[in-house]
């Protein structure tokens, strides 16, 4: 069973040079990346949304944005549900089905890619805050949230310990949030983990 943060790697397949970036490391790595698509010179930047159920298994995978080749997209989509995850667990320690946005970039490096290679997801909320660190004028945050049945958020923390702070004033202000309801495959609404990226702003709410 593979954890989110650590996923295992391929042996290495002989072909043109090309990166495999993903913002959860090795969701997809570089020996995935189609060899035909390699070949061609055919790159995408994605953005995925993964469901897990509580046992580490993909229920499902969706595109959500995509830069350059979108059969690419739809290659990256399929190769991150073929894998198996540790589960998601509340504070408790209780398995909890998972819903992951994240990126990944697969492309062969060079001037035609350079938009690709400096593709980065985009937040799913903006929110207003008094200040931000440093006085930037913004800072990007992932947050991990558990969300009930109704789609509101009972529980918000960070993902990066170095974040805490920042992650906690966003998260009073959940509401913005605005998560989905998820249903399960009867259609019955259930509760459920996410990993959010949120844009904090300086500046009068």
């Amino acid at each position: 069973m593979i954890p989110f943060a650590l996923l295992a790697a391929a042996a290495a397949i002989q072909s043109p040079p090309g990166v495999a970036d993903a913002d959860i490391p090795g969701m997809v790595t570089l020996a995935e990346y189609p060899v035909e698509a390699r070949a061609a010179g055919r790159s995408a930047a994605a953005t995925i949304e993964l469901r897990v159920d509580t046992d580490g298994r993909p229920q499902a995978c969706r595109v959500v944005a995509v830069l350059g080749d979108s059969a690419l997209a739809r290659d990256i989509c399929a190769i991150a549900a073929a894998k198996r995850y540790n589960p998601a667990r509340l504070r408790d320690g209780t398995p909890a089905f998972a819903v992951v946005t994240t990126m990944v970039r697969l492309y062969v490096p060079g001037p035609a890619t350079a938009e690709i290679a400096a593709a980065r997801m985009a937040p799913a909320a903006d929110v207003r805050l008094a200040g931000v660190p440093g006085n930037a004028a913004s800072e990007d945050v992932t947050l991990v949230t558990a969300v009930d049945a109704r789609g509101v958020v009972i529980q918000c923390g960070p993902k990066r310990e170095e974040q805490r702070n920042l992650a906690e004033a966003i998260c009073t202000q959940a509401k913005a949030l605005r998560p989905a309801v998820v249903r399960d495959a009867a259609g019955t609404p259930m509760p459920y983990i996410s990993e959010t990226l949120v844009r904090a702003r300086a500046g009068a709410r």
